[in-house]
């Protein structure tokens, strides 16, 4: 593309090279290529240390000729370095000195000049003497006789670079603690209670002392001890969560403690619990008497959605597709494109080129041959001329358009927000194809249903000085499966019942995508990305919650079971077209909650089931009005995103209510007399989860040991459930420590009463 005469003359004005432009004061000639002279890789250089020799580079022209007078900009990632810009001489070099920095291992400085390939000289920074010895921790916390902890213990240089020597670790009284040494520290063991003692850890002439306390048994005379009722929760937050205690009764109870933490940085939190009066709790069992018959599901057994298809390409969106919003949004302005036809509305018979690629955001089009078989108020539907036989008659096609029309649209519009119509024709492309049957390869229990790709939504040109997404549609479009009866594509039978069983949904959840980036890339200017992914699915999942609610006549807050549910076959086909799929994933988050959170920015199904859960929960708990909630979350101001997207639009406390959703997870329909914020209200969860988990209650409890120290590890976001029970007459709970230390402040313990 020619550049406009004045941008010529200012680049002149302002480059280095100045006789491309005609300016005598520079170089006679131009400089070609940058090459290293001296100062890489020097012999063993010491962390925080100036390099014996400069770093040198010579600049030459297309002749090998050396060229004077060039500017070098030297930048190094670690170091300082005498100079940030230096002219080359007559000989054409440059140099600077370079001092290390104090991290020992490689370390990286660059030379370049405008236009060139940068030089990169390295060096690999080796630590100093040792002159002192760290200890993973200096105070050590022990729960009780018995327990212990890894101490580790390794020598340093001034920097903290481990140098390798030989450590020893000792007790000043062994029977407090002892420590048995191995490489690189000693295993400490408690052998007292409520003592305090110290170690020693020696490297040739180096001392470090560190302390370790051994705690006293919790729920001692000077304990505060809580007398809940059933139903009733305390909190143990902050210092105070570093013991709980609870009250038996004089037949005993029995209760669930649920450790919870959230940083929101992902943090994997490993905490100790050491438990004083406490027996077995037998509230625990996952297995549901069936009070209930689970009658055959409207929809045909077959293969599950193919989550991990949508993952990659939802981050495929992100990844190739950020760039490019700024020319997305000149082209919207300029308000110039219009759908490729002669015509802003095709007629039924004509024929359109779609590129199928979900690989490939903006190259390498796999281009399928469509012919437009109906068109409704809202959708344009087209059918690839090269399905297989035996598929959609128009009339169900012409089904597919009004339940778009008068449910997807309707539902997802309201909620989120109008869509963005980019090709001005009021409509959305359903591209009935085989090229998503394709995705799903020979002999899998999974399948490809259909998706959105946020690519049809760019220019296929270039505005101003931005390139286009050449492979765009640029129309609002979704690709969907297609009846295969006799296998044709892959070897995969997909029946004519399954496919129309799993479609309108698949438009709910899309839908949702596509509303999503649509105003993001065109309503909330001030956006410079998509939503994160988790949040992005989580509202998908929420559209189509929404869509069984409009079908099934059924609203929020209603406490569904799954018996309702089976009352009606016009019910049980709503809940398996819209509702069942979530509960199937929200399952998947139950079995381990520990290793899973509604907000870690995937889009795992564990996460997905999640983030549903949690949105549902937040929606009901905020109370009415709920499509003001979808509709913030769906339209954030510019800048917000993922959590902060949350907090700005469910509530300020958001770890709190995490954390409450948790309890509610176990207490729903379960524990009798706990609050409502302890519920879920919408869902009976227990019978529906029993219900698509072969009559198993799925949340994944174990009980707390009463002879042994209990180990768990909490992701940022979950928390984990503990059954005990408290003899009777008695006071009986537990110490907890974090790694040995008291636990960090977005710890928090819930004790439940549960019998």
């Amino acid at each position: 593309m020619r550049s406009p005469v004045w941008l010529l003359a200012r680049y002149c004005a302002v480059v280095s090279l100045t006789i491309a432009c005609g300016d005598s004061s520079g170089p006679s000639v131009s400089p070609s290529t940058v090459s290293l002279v001296s100062g890489d890789a020097q012999a063993t250089p010491l962390v925080g240390t100036k390099l014996p020799l400069p770093l040198t580079i010579k600049v030459s022209d297309t002749q090998g000729r050396s060229v004077s007078g060039i500017n070098v900009v030297w930048a190094a990632k670690s170091g300082t370095l005498s100079a940030s810009a230096s002219i080359t001489d007559a000989n054409g070099t440059s140099s600077v000195e370079w001092t290390l920095g104090t991290i020992a291992g490689s370390q990286t400085a660059t030379a370049t000049v405008t236009g060139l390939k940068p030089v990169t000289f390295t060096a690999i920074a080796v630590a100093g003497q040792a002159t002192q010895i760290i200890l993973s921790r200096d105070t050590v916390q022990l729960l009780g006789v018995g327990d212990s902890f890894r101490l580790n213990a390794r020598a340093a240089d001034q920097y903290g670079n481990t140098v390798i020597q030989a450590t020893t670790v000792q007790s000043a009284d062994t029977t407090i603690v002892t420590a048995d040494n191995f490489g690189s520290g000693a295993i400490l063991t408690a052998h007292a209670s409520d003592k305090t003692t110290s170690v020693s850890a020696t490297a040739g002439s180096l001392l470090k002392t560190g302390t370790v306390v051994v705690l006293p048994p919790p729920c001692g005379p000077s304990s505060q001890s809580f007398n809940l009722a059933v139903g009733q929760v305390v909190f143990f937050t902050g210092v105070g969560a570093s013991e709980f205690c609870v009250q038996g009764t004089p037949s005993g109870a029995e209760f669930i403690a649920m450790p919870y933490y959230s940083d929101f940085n992902g943090t994997l939190l490993r905490i100790s619990i050491f438990t004083e009066n406490t027996t077995t709790a037998a509230t625990g069992t996952r297995l549901i008497s069936p009070v209930f018959q689970r009658a055959p599901p409207s929809r045909p057994a077959g293969p599950v959605p193919d989550e991990a298809f949508e993952v990659k390409l939802r981050q495929r969106s992100i990844d190739e597709l950020t760039p490019l919003i700024p020319v997305a949004r000149m082209a919207r302005q300029q308000s110039g494109a219009r759908f490729n036809l002669s015509v802003a509305v095709p007629a039924v018979g004509d024929i359109l080129k779609l590129n199928t690629n979900s690989s490939s955001a903006c190259s390498n089009a796999f281009i399928r041959t469509g012919r437009v078989v109906a068109i409704t108020n809202r959708a344009i539907i087209v059918a690839d001329t090269a399905n297989p036989a035996n598929g959609f008659t128009t009339a169900d096609f012409l089904d597919f358009g009004a339940a778009f029309d008068t449910l997807v649209f309707p539902v997802d519009s309201t909620n989120f927000g109008a869509p963005s119509d980019v090709d001005k024709n009021q409509h959305v492309i359903l591209f009935f194809t085989r090229a998503v049957n394709e995705l799903t390869p020979p002999g899998q229990n999974f399948y490809v249903g259909g998706f959105f790709f946020s690519r049809d939504l760019f220019p296929t040109t270039a505005t101003g000085n931005v390139s286009g997404c050449a492979t765009s549609n640029y129309a609002e479009m979704f690709y969907l499966l297609v009846p295969d009866p006799d296998g044709v594509v892959n070897q995969n039978v997909r029946t004519t019942d399954f496919v129309k069983s799993v479609t309108v949904g698949t438009l709910a959840h899309e839908f949702q995508h596509l509303i999503n980036a649509a105003r993001h890339l065109y309503v909330n200017l001030g956006s410079s990305a998509f939503e994160d992914t988790f949040l992005d699915e989580g509202l998908a999942h929420v559209a189509e919650e929404l869509a069984f609610f409009r079908s099934s006549g059924l609203t929020p807050g209603q406490d569904i079971s799954y018996q309702l549910i089976q009352s009606s076959p016009n019910l049980q086909k709503a809940f398996d077209s819209f509702a069942a799929p979530n509960f199937r994933r929200f399952r998947e988050y139950l079995i381990n909650p520990l290793g899973n959170s509604p907000y870690i920015n995937n889009s795992f199904i564990q996460t997905r089931g999640a983030i549903w859960s949690f949105l549902r929960y937040a929606a009901d708990r905020r109370g009415a009005g709920e499509s003001q909630m979808w509709f913030q979350l769906a339209n954030p101001p510019p800048g917000v995103h993922g959590v902060g997207n949350l907090t700005r639009a469910v509530t300020q406390d958001l770890s709190a209510w995490v954390r409450d959703w948790a309890i509610a997870n176990y207490a729903d329909d379960f524990v009798p007399g706990v609050s409502s914020v302890d519920t879920h209200p919408s869902w009976n969860i227990r019978s529906i989860i029993a219900a698509v988990n072969q009559g198993m209650w799925a949340l994944d409890t174990q009980q707390l040991d009463s002879t042994n120290i209990t180990t768990v590890g909490i992701t940022d976001g979950s928390a984990a459930y503990l059954r005990f029970g408290v003899r009777p007459g008695t006071s009986g709970g537990g110490r907890i420590t974090a790694r040995g230390a008291v636990v960090p402040s977005g710890f928090s313990l819930s004790v439940l009463r549960t019998k």
